[in-house]
C-alpha cells in the first residue's frame, strides 16, 4: 500500500463546511506498507482493520500493549500522538443527511488466517460499499472481543470490521457491533474455520456476508484511523447503530482463542461525529 496524501476534500455534503474540513484535513502523508492479506504475521500481515505488521511485535496487553506502540517503531509514531485515531465512542453524533449507504457484498467461500490478533477472512474481487459519492473495495473482514467502539458508553462482545480499500491507499471501514443473543449461522461457520495455529490459513463453507448485517441501516460516520499499529489515520468509518446478536457459545469459543483483542477508546479531538438521519 503506497503512502496516503492528506486529503481535505468533503466527504459529505448538507452539513457545516467546517465540519467538513476539520473531518478531512488530517489525513495524513504518511508510509502505509503494502498489504499482503495472505502472507503470515511473521513476514507481514494484515490485522485491525488491515494495517500489517512488519517484523515488529505488537500486542494488546503489557508493554508491547497500546500505550507503548509508538515507542515499539517510528512508523508507529502516530498512535500515541495522532489527533484522528480510532475508535472511539459514538455518542453525540450530529444528525445529518449522509445518503444511502450501498452495500454490495457477494457471498464468498471462507479464507481464514490466524494472524496472532484476529481472525482474518478475505474476500475476491467483486464486493464494495458505497457512501458519501465513493466505493470502496471490500479486502478482508475480522472479529475484536469486546467490540472496539462504544455506543453511547456500551461497550459490546464482539465487533466485525470489514475493511474496503480505494485505489489511492486510503480505507473505508464498515463496523458491525454484536451483542449478546441469538447465535449467528453466518457467525458459527466462520467461528468454526478459525485454525489454532498462529499463521495458518484455513478453508470453509461458502457464506453471505450480507447475512452479518443488521436490518436496520443507521449509521454513525467519521473519520479516523487504523485500529493497530501504524495507526494511520486514513480510514472513513462507518459503524451501523443496531447491533447482530451471537450467542453465548459463539462468543465464548472466539474468546478462546482471543481473549482480548481492542484498541482502547481514543479521544474524538476536534473532529465531528456526524449521525445519519
Amino acid at each position: 500500500m503506497q503512502s496516503a496524501s492528506t486529503s481535505t476534500g468533503k466527504i459529505l455534503t448538507g452539513i457545516a463546511i467546517a465540519a467538513l474540513v476539520a473531518i478531512g484535513a488530517r489525513v495524513a502523508a504518511q508510509a502505509l506498507p503494502e498489504v499482503h492479506p495472505e502472507t503470515p504475521e511473521a513476514k507481514a500481515v494484515t490485522v485491525g482493520v488491515g494495517s500489517p505488521t512488519a517484523h515488529i511485535e505488537w500486542g494488546y496487553t503489557g508493554p508491547t500493549g497500546p500505550e507503548h506502540w509508538s515507542a515499539l517503531s517510528k512508523d508507529y509514531a502516530i498512535c500515541n500522538g495522532g489527533q484522528q485515531e480510532s475508535p472511539i465512542d459514538l455518542k453525540d453524533a450530529i444528525a445529518a443527511d449522509l445518503g444511502v449507504l450501498a452495500i454490495a457484498w457477494k457471498p464468498l467461500a471462507i479464507k481464514a488466517t490466524n494472524n496472532g490478533h484476529t481472525v482474518q477472512y478475505d474476500a475476491p474481487p467483486g464486493s464494495s460499499f458505497a457512501v458519501g459519492g465513493k466505493t470502496y473495495a471490500l479486502a478482508q473482514f475480522h472479529i475484536h472481543h469486546p467490540s472496539e467502539h462504544l455506543l453511547n458508553g456500551r461497550r459490546f462482545p464482539l465487533e466485525i470490521h470489514f475493511v474496503h480499500k480505494l485505489a489511492d491507499g486510503s480505507f473505508g471501514v464498515v463496523g458491525v457491533l454484536v451483542a449478546n443473543g441469538a447465535g449467528n449461522p453466518t457467525l458459527q461457520k466462520m467461528i468454526a474455520a478459525i485454525p489454532a495455529e498462529r499463521g495458518a490459513t484455513a478453508t470453509g463453507p461458502m457464506i453471505d456476508p450480507r447475512a452479518l448485517l443488521p436490518v436496520a441501516r443507521g449509521f454513525d460516520r467519521y473519520e479516523g484511523s487504523l485500529t493497530t499499529p501504524p495507526c494511520a489515520e486514513a480510514v472513513d468509518w462507518v459503524v451501523l447503530r443496531t447491533p447482530i446478536t451471537a450467542s453465548t457459545a459463539q462468543i465464548e469459543k472466539f474468546a478462546a482463542y482471543f481473549p482480548f483483542n481492542a484498541r482502547p477508546i481514543q479521544p474524538l479531538d476536534r473532529r465531528f461525529l456526524l449521525a445519519s438521519r
